[in-house]
């Protein structure tokens, strides 16, 4: 008789056992202590905000309110200490150092921004067409949003403008959530939201250099024809730069015409680099560089961003080439930074540049050495006017 031999079966291999992910625990639980530790100190630091039913997701929604939570957080930081901490448990106090969750506080503040920035577009078009859709704002805010609304309606395709329904909170965020890391971007939040979309797009990172809501009513006073005329005058590379690093050039650019801007460009981008986009948000200036010519413009470059319509043309109407560098170096540095541009700048201070001026224009320099000589007195006369401003300006 035959032995039957049976094999014994291996069992069947256990699945690989799949590896948690570890960032989106990670954000789980920053989330969890948003909504938990943190909302609760912050009702404590804030108790008005314990007459809300859910004061998370009422706080996300409003701008004013998220922007007045961060501030509260930064200046009591000390409330949270426990919560910023390492992998030891040791207190992180560099904003820009990982917590144990893997993410700095910048990157935190970056999450609530973007999170805040999607909550209120939600709310704000929430119900298709129904004007109450729109989020509680401080009556200042609305009337400016409505301004902002206004020059949209006007000056860009009826198509661009944001529509009343649900997908365009869709069509926002997807638009500038790339662009928000910062708590300053919140109070903004609104606004960019009044944009049209493909304007947005259009931007990218440019969103980031417009730091108030004047600068966003700006851009939107540009209009579609201004965007489109630049982008016809310049090279992709320099549009894309323009865009990056001060969208509020397209008007100038598109003022100038391609002749005008490409003469300004040579004469003087090279000695400029990106400033030049920050001189031609004025109009007014570019209108008075363009009688100038290319020599006089070189001399003025490192300034030209800042300077006036009014300073250019006193500068070249009573001093000579080689001396308009040197005053405005020296005037520079001996009134530093914001009296400079106080009183150079636009609208600036009209009868101190025509002083300055005149008196630089009466001194009888050595021929031998002109430049050295008017760089040796410049810093007396900056001075004089510092030690007693009044007096210089009544001519005493």
């Amino acid at each position: 008789m035959s032995k039957t031999t049976t094999t014994a079966t291996k069992p069947a291999p256990k699945p690989a056992v799949k590896p948690a992910d570890e960032d989106a625990a990670n954000r789980k639980e920053i989330i969890r202590n948003i909504k938990g530790p943190v909302v609760e100190r912050l009702v404590g630091l804030i108790p008005a905000l314990a007459a809300y039913g859910d004061v998370y997701t009422t706080v996300m929604a409003s701008p004013d309110l998220l922007h007045g939570c961060l501030q509260v957080f930064r200046k009591n930081r000390e409330s949270f200490q426990d919560l910023l901490v390492d992998d030891e448990g040791r207190p992180v106090t560099d904003d820009d150092a990982p917590l144990k969750c893997r993410r700095s506080v910048n990157q935190i503040v970056g999450m609530v921004v973007r999170s805040g920035c999607k909550a209120y577009a939600e709310k704000r078009w929430a119900a298709s067409s129904a004007p109450q859709a729109r989020p509680a704002v401080r009556a200042e805010t609305r009337s400016l949003l409505e301004k902002l609304a206004a020059l949209v309606s006007g000056k860009w395709t009826e198509a661009e403008a944001p529509k009343p329904a649900a997908s365009q909170a869709d069509r926002f965020y997807a638009a500038i959530k790339d662009h928000l890391e910062h708590d300053w971007q919140v109070p903004l939040i609104p606004y960019f939201a009044e944009l049209p979309v493909k304007l947005l797009h259009e931007l990218g990172s440019g969103c980031t250099t417009l730091h108030n809501p004047e600068a966003i009513a700006q851009l939107a006073d540009i209009g579609r024809h201004n965007m489109d005329q630049a982008r016809k005058i310049l090279s992709d590379q320099m549009m894309r730069e323009m865009l990056d690093t001060q969208p509020l050039a397209a008007k100038g650019v598109a003022f100038l015409g391609k002749d005008r801007y490409e003469f300004l460009h040579s004469a003087v981008y090279d000695r400029m680099g990106e400033k030049f986009w920050d001189m031609c948000t004025d109009c007014d200036r570019l209108e008075a560089m363009e009688e100038k010519n290319a020599k006089d413009l070189e001399q003025m470059a490192e300034f030209l961003h800042i300077i006036s319509a009014e300073t250019i043309n006193r500068l070249t109407d009573y001093l000579p080439l080689g001396h308009i560098a040197v005053f405005l170096r020296i005037a520079s540095q001996r009134l530093g930074d914001e009296k400079f541009a106080e009183i150079f700048g636009a609208p600036g201070n009209k009868k101190l540049v025509k002083i300055f001026c005149e008196k630089t224009s009466a001194y009888k320099l050595d021929p031998a050495k002109p430049l050295e000589d008017l760089e040796s007195r410049l810093p007396d006369l900056f001075g004089a006017y510092l030690r007693a401003p009044a007096d210089f300006e009544r001519g005493l």
